[in-house]
């Protein structure tokens, strides 16, 4: 196959001269590619600006719940004996507690000297409540019966109770000197304890509470957790009561020396961090709107989205939220009320000390400032809605960045085809050039042998 090297018979640079012609060809596709990437940038502001948006509209989603400023704390005097807590259901106001005894589960045990010997036979697990005479009453389907074959352990009797589903859990432990088998009721409550009625080789683990031999030894009897609420009686199952006073949840840990006080009280924390948060949310959007619109004309360079009118709509919009007084409340209906401003740049602040004081005054109704009454939204509310509607699918903003979307891919295809064109134009050249090279090739060596001739006569 015969070696060719454009330019080297002319002496033409066949090479640098289709590069600088294709340099010219290709400035058409050079600002197409510039106006793509330009495209692209705007994608990712607006990227920006939704992902801060999004971040608004939680924040004011927060605000507009009304639970937000009616939420409470409760202190127990003895948090030793027992913890306190509440929900925004809890009224106000101070309780006495007496704690006389703690919720217990049922707890039997085999002996602590003999180890129990297991045969083939079966256990009946009772669930239900020993009355004060010793009798028991089981409750309806809480009876279980299970059964072990000749030659099963300890362990085989423990399997087969605690797969049973019974109310009851077994364990083995070893005391130091033999293997117990210790039988548990799994909820505390006087309607949680169980009798065991065993027959065959299991016939020495039952146990009845009410009776002179009851068989196994008992550990622990069940019983319920008594206590007064400002002298009420309560008695209930479990040592977490959740329904004795509305909306206070008490967790009773040991009994009390006489009483102690339990007190529910406003919790304006949850409000005012919510506002900061909502005004963190707000100040970053604004921040990020401000500097991708910008205008530098000291150095001539604006931001990414400076001039796009669906940004200007959407700041309009949402300052807009703010520019009137709410009509319909009763209490306060301006931001600047509840110590929120907003500076020249748009920004909000919130004074701290004229937010406590509102929110700790009744009769400026904060939530509602905020969260609205039922009938007329709130600032929190309307600025939610107002969000939502952006982001949607249908909404302003996902119709901006599916509008540069579909033109970053018009884009694609006309690069595409711009590239396809400037390979066959680099084709052509190279095959233009390459004859002409050879031509003038051929014209230098007729040229050369001429002069050749021509000095020898």
């Amino acid at each position: 196959m015969a070696i060719s090297a454009a330019g080297v018979g002319s002496g033409l640079d066949v090479g640098g001269i289709i590069s600088q012609l294709m340099a010219a060809e290709r400035q058409p596709l050079t600002r197409l590619q510039t106006q793509q990437k330009s495209y692209q940038s705007k994608l990712s502001a607006f990227g920006q600006l939704q992902s801060a948006m999004s971040k608004l509209q939680d924040a004011a989603a927060t605000l507009a719940k009304s639970s937000t400023f009616s939420a409470t704390t409760a202190s127990a005097g003895d948090t030793k004996a027992f913890t306190a807590s509440s929900t925004t259901s809890a009224q106000t106001g101070s309780y006495n507690i007496e704690v006389q005894q703690l919720a217990r589960a049922q707890r039997v045990a085999t002996s602590a000297t003999t180890a129990p010997t297991v045969g083939e036979g079966s256990l009946t697990i009772s669930l239900g409540r020993y009355a004060e005479d010793g009798s028991f009453t089981a409750a309806a389907d809480g009876e279980k019966t299970i059964s072990v074959a000749a030659g099963a352990s300890l362990a085989d009797l423990r399997d087969a109770i605690n797969g049973a589903d019974a109310g009851v859990s077994a364990q083995i432990i070893n005391n130091g000197t033999v293997d117990q088998l210790v039988i548990s009721s799994k909820e505390t409550g006087a309607a949680q304890a169980f009798k065991l009625s065993g027959t065959g080789g299991l016939a020495d683990f039952s146990y009845d509470a009410g009776s002179a031999t009851p068989g196994l030894t008992t550990v622990q009897q069940a019983q319920d957790a008594r206590l007064t609420i400002d002298g009420l009686a309560i008695t209930r199952g479990s040592n977490t009561i959740a329904d004795a006073i509305e909306g206070v949840t008490l967790t009773l840990a040991k009994p009390t020396e006489g009483e102690t006080a339990v007190t529910v009280s406003r919790d304006d924390e949850t409000a005012k961090k919510a506002i900061d948060e909502f005004a963190k949310a707000w100040n970053e959007l604004n921040t990020l709107i401000r500097t991708q619109t910008s205008y530098d004309a000291a150095t001539k360079k604006a931001g990414t989205l400076n001039g796009d009118a669906s940004v200007r709509s959407i700041q309009g919009q949402l300052r807009s939220v703010f520019s009137n007084p709410i009509s319909g409340l009763s209490g306060a209906t301006m931001l600047s009320q509840a110590g929120i401003s907003f500076k020249t740049d748009g920004s909000m602040s919130v004074d701290s000390a004229k937010l406590a004081e509102a929110l700790a005054d009744p009769s400026m109704k904060i939530g509602e400032l905020f969260a609205g009454n039922g009938t007329v939204d709130g600032f929190a509310k309307t600025l939610e809605t107002r969000v939502k509607g952006m982001l949607d699918t249908d909404g302003l903003l996902s119709a901006r960045t599916d509008g540069i979307n579909r033109t970053i891919k018009s884009f694609d295809a006309r690069i595409e085809s711009l590239e396809a064109r400037l390979v066959k134009v680099e084709a052509r050249y190279s095959a233009q050039f390459t004859a002409l090279d050879a031509a003038m090739s051929s014209m230098n060596t007729t040229s050369a042998y001429l002069t050749q001739q021509l000095a020898t006569l």
